[in-house]
C-alpha cells in the first residue's frame, strides 16, 4: 500500500460522513505505519475498542471502511479470518458489523464478516506471526499469492460495501 496523509485517509471513509470522519481517532502508530509492508491499515479506537477501521487501495483509490466489533464467542472451536484465512481459536477472530446503509437507524443495512481481532492479516500472510494452538491448513500459494488473495479480499468487501451504498441511494 501507497504512503497515505492522515487527510487523505479522512477523505477514503465511504460509510459514514465527512464530519463523523473527521471525528475517527486515528492513532499516530497508523500515520506512521510503514504502509508499503502492509496490505491494508486497520485499526481499533484506543478510546472506543469495539470501533475499528480499515482502509485500502482499490482501482477507485483509497477507500475505507467504519466497523464495529461483536463481542466474541465465548465457545470453544476455531474460526476463520475472511481476509487472510487464517484460521484462530474463537477469541482470535470476531465478526465486525459494517454499515452500509446512509441512515443510522436502518439496522438492516449492514454487512458481517470474520476477521483477525487484531487486524494484523499481514502479518499472519507473511508468516511474521501465527496464532497460538491451532494448526494452519497447508498451502501451496506462495507468500506473494496470499498477499494478492487477502488484498482482494479487502478490496471485494469495501467494493460490496459500496454497491450496497450506492444502491440505496
Amino acid at each position: 500500500m501507497r504512503p497515505v496523509s492522515e487527510s487523505t485517509l479522512r477523505k477514503s471513509f465511504v460509510n459514514c460522513t465527512k464530519g463523523a470522519a473527521q471525528r475517527i481517532n486515528i492513532p499516530k502508530e497508523v500515520l506512521n505505519a510503514d504502509t508499503e509492508e502492509r496490505i491494508f491499515l486497520a485499526w481499533s479506537d484506543p478510546k472506543s475498542p469495539q470501533k475499528a477501521y480499515l482502509v485500502a487501495e482499490t482501482s477507485s483509490g483509497v477507500r475505507g471502511l467504519v466497523m464495529t466489533r461483536k463481542k466474541a464467542p465465548t465457545k470453544g472451536g476455531a474460526r476463520m479470518c475472511q481476509f487472510c484465512l487464517t484460521l484462530h481459536s474463537s477469541t482470535g477472530v470476531s465478526m465486525f458489523s459494517i454499515p452500509t446503509s446512509k441512515s443510522s437507524q436502518d439496522n438492516y443495512g449492514s454487512l458481517g464478516t470474520y476477521i483477525c481481532t487484531d487486524l494484523d492479516c499481514t502479518a499472519y500472510v507473511t508468516g511474521k506471526k501465527k496464532p497460538e494452538g491451532i494448526r494452519q491448513m497447508d498451502e501451496s500459494l506462495s507468500v506473494e499469492e496470499r498477499i494478492e488473495r487477502t488484498r482482494s479480499n479487502v478490496v471485494g468487501l469495501i467494493e460490496r460495501v459500496e454497491e450496497s451504498r450506492n444502491a440505496r441511494s
